[in-house]
């Protein structure tokens, strides 16, 4: 039994499987696919494990750290759902001071929002 988690900030359809994801939303699947594999593996998905304590699944940041520092090569929404599996607020920070698109910049302000009022 597999859980996997949509962290982009779209709809997430994997038509070999049958799926589709609304942002956010959790699933469980008894295998992966070829599709599926290759959705983790670009992080459009998360594998959730059931083993881990909540509050480490929410600390665990699906990007890669070599993968989160330029948003400049990303289609907007590939930066956009990054900046949404970000965690960390100072590199949110670093992508808003440099990122030129509107949709991102609005983006990368509502996740430092978010994990700003967390942390409250």
């Amino acid at each position: 039994m597999l859980t996997i988690k949509n962290i982009r900030p779209g709809i997430l359809v994997i038509p070999d499987a049958g799926l589709k994801l609304k942002p956010g939303q959790t699933i469980d699947i008894e295998k992966g696919t070829r599709q599926i594999e290759s959705a983790l593996k670009k992080g459009y998905l998360a594998a959730v494990d059931h083993n881990k304590p909540e509050d480490q699944k929410t600390a665990e940041d699906p990007v890669k750290e070599s993968d989160a520092v330029d948003l400049s090569k990303l289609s907007a929404t590939e930066a956009i759902s990054r900046v949404n599996a970000e965690a960390d607020p100072d590199t949110l920070k670093g992508q808003l001071e440099t990122e030129k698109r509107r949709t991102v910049i609005e983006a990368l302000k509502s996740r430092l929002e978010d994990l700003q009022g967390a942390a409250h």
